[in-house]
């Protein structure tokens, strides 16, 4: 994602620290990809900014700023966000501003993944309207909207999209209750912390079926997760989703899931491209190639 700079810093993260009363004097960037994300130092806060032309954005990240703040009333360990009027919309992004965690020690397995979303879903009922979990649209708006593929990988991908949503919609059969979802709770959204695990990055957060957050580490054997890992993440959650007859449809969903910020973004990034290319490749043969992380 490319972003225009003021002595090194974006102009819009500059607009929106003022629109919100903050302080945006060295501003350092942590990570710019599916979406940018800086640290403000002066403040103990974290900046994140996606663009606003993707739709319902707007609207998701009311409802991740609403869910964590319910989730901080209930004593639930998530990133909060910042007591300042947000979203911002400014310069074509959606501005979001959260509380910097400091992290402590190497990445978390998959062990406080699975004990952490055991009580998201033990918790009680969220008190408002919370959007569908749709496991498609954002995907397909990517394959739609991707620069880097060629028609051919495009009518492919579409396809692979409609045969799976198909067999989603009209075939499965949850097993697990209906709820509050994280909708991408994978490990690279739990943060080690000195005072713990938190889980980031709602913006995905829905209404669903509790399959949805066990899918990502199960499939995650495509990124190297071992055996032994999975069984951690299963004794932890209470309930094994390889044992349910529609996991197939949600891992090769979440595979499909995988290539959205890629299919966004690689057409910018020779990195990222040469990541879906492997990816995409690997798809279509229908191997279990391992992938690397990006």
């Amino acid at each position: 994602m490319t972003v225009p700079l003021v002595a090194g810093i974006p102009a819009a993260l500059i607009e929106a620290c003022r629109e919100a009363g903050l302080n945006s004097a060295g501003a350092r960037l942590l990570r710019s990809f599916a979406s940018v994300v800086y640290h403000l130092p002066e403040e103990g806060l974290v900046v994140r900014m996606a663009t606003a032309t993707t739709p319902g954005k707007y609207d998701r990240l009311v409802t991740s700023i609403k869910v964590t703040r319910w989730l901080a009333a209930q004593g639930f360990p998530a990133t909060r966000p910042a007591e300042v009027r947000q979203p911002i919309a400014v310069d074509g992004y959606l501005v979001t501003f959260w509380h910097y965690e400091e992290q402590d020690g190497p990445p978390p397995g998959p062990v406080p993944l699975g004990l952490l979303l055991r009580r998201l879903h033990a918790l009680p009922p969220v008190p408002f309207d919370l959007p569908t979990y749709d496991p498609f649209g954002t995907i397909r708006r990517a394959i739609a909207d991707a620069r880097a593929i060629d028609p051919e990988e495009r009518e492919w991908l579409t396809e692979r999209c409609s045969a799976l949503s198909d067999a989603y919609y009209e075939r499965l059969e949850f097993s697990l209750p209906y709820g509050l979802v994280h909708g991408d709770a994978h490990r690279g959204n739990l943060l080690r912390t000195p005072g713990g695990h938190l889980l980031c990055d709602w913006d995905s957060v829905s209404a669903g079926p509790r399959e949805i957050d066990l899918a990502p580490t199960m499939a995650g054997v495509r990124f190297g997760l071992t055996e032994a890992q999975r069984d951690g993440f299963v004794e932890a959650y209470g309930y094994d989703i390889r044992n349910w007859a529609g996991y197939p449809v949600l891992r090769d969903t979440r595979e499909l899931q995988t290539l959205t910020a890629l299919l966004r973004n690689a057409h910018l990034d020779r990195d990222a491209l040469g990541v879906l290319r492997f990816r995409l490749a690997s798809l279509r043969a229908g191997d279990n190639r391992t992938w690397r992380a990006f």
